[in-house]
């Protein structure tokens, strides 16, 4: 691939597949029968393609942290659709993305409740919460869900989990593959988002205008094929039960994905 404008072009040709396929999503078999992996289908869907515009955007301006940032941040969106995808197919069923639904937004209440004692507690440093469990109670999307239940329970969404899951798919080739690859670029991009030391090196090493053009290209390539197996990864669910709507647009951006 010469340039990041022919890697948009390419993007384009996808975006307008996506416009063909994505009013059957909601109204498919498949939907009807798997609503939170459909949930999960669409909201992966819509933020690695905001994340890989914004990666496009940052390297046409030459936007060095902007880039790397956005790129360990894709990685991990598309990642996470990988496991929902991965027990998909494996189960064929949709008790975990409803799981990973209900107890990833209960996580998310608890730290930021957690979030907002510590910083009460700046002021009021001997404030506790005498019964948590009563507190989650209070809150619709973590009623019936005790404190331990939570943090136990999401243990397997993290990172490092989903990434002990996924190795099932490689099975041996985690050095060769695209899945691979990833894993290691991810922790080497750790250090644009925690400021370590590692990213003003490698800011040095890009010095030359045309070096950092290229890494943007390979950035972009990436970064397109990731959004774009997305949606081809959902094409593959849709297609187990609605073929006729869905397999032409199946099809169609395999083909554009292998033109990179």
């Amino acid at each position: 691939m010469n340039n990041i404008e022919q890697i948009r072009d390419l993007d384009d040709e996808i975006f307008e597949e996506f416009k063909i396929y994505s009013n059957k999503v909601l109204s498919s078999k498949f939907c009807s029968s798997f609503p939170s992996t459909v949930q999960l289908s669409n909201s992966f869907t819509i933020s690695t393609d905001f994340i890989k515009n914004s990666i496009f955007d940052c390297s046409e301006t030459d936007d060095f942290f902007g880039v790397k940032i956005l790129f360990r941040s894709l990685i991990e969106h598309y990642l996470r659709f990988s496991f929902i995808w991965f027990i998909w197919m494996k189960t064929k069923s949709d008790y975990e993305a409803k799981r990973y639904l209900d107890f990833t937004h209960a996580r998310e209440v608890l730290d930021t409740i957690k979030a907002e004692i510590d910083s009460y507690k700046l002021s009021n440093p001997d404030f506790k919460i005498d019964n948590w469990n009563q507190l989650l109670s209070q809150i619709p999307s973590c009623k019936n869900l005790s404190k331990k239940e939570i943090e136990e329970e999401t243990l397997k969404y993290t990172y490092k989990n989903i990434i002990k899951l996924l190795k099932e798919i490689d099975q041996g080739k985690k050095d060769t593959t695209l899945f691979g690859s990833l894993i290691k670029e991810y922790s080497k991009l750790s250090s644009f988002v925690h400021g370590g030391s590692n990213c003003h090196d490698e800011l040095l090493t890009f010095d030359n205008e045309e070096e950092r053009q290229q890494e943007y290209t390979r950035i972009c390539s990436l970064s397109f094929q990731l959004a774009g197996t997305v949606k081809l990864f959902s094409l593959l669910m849709f297609v187990q039960t609605d073929r006729e709507d869905f397999e032409n647009s199946y099809l169609s951006i395999d083909q554009i994905i292998k033109k990179v």
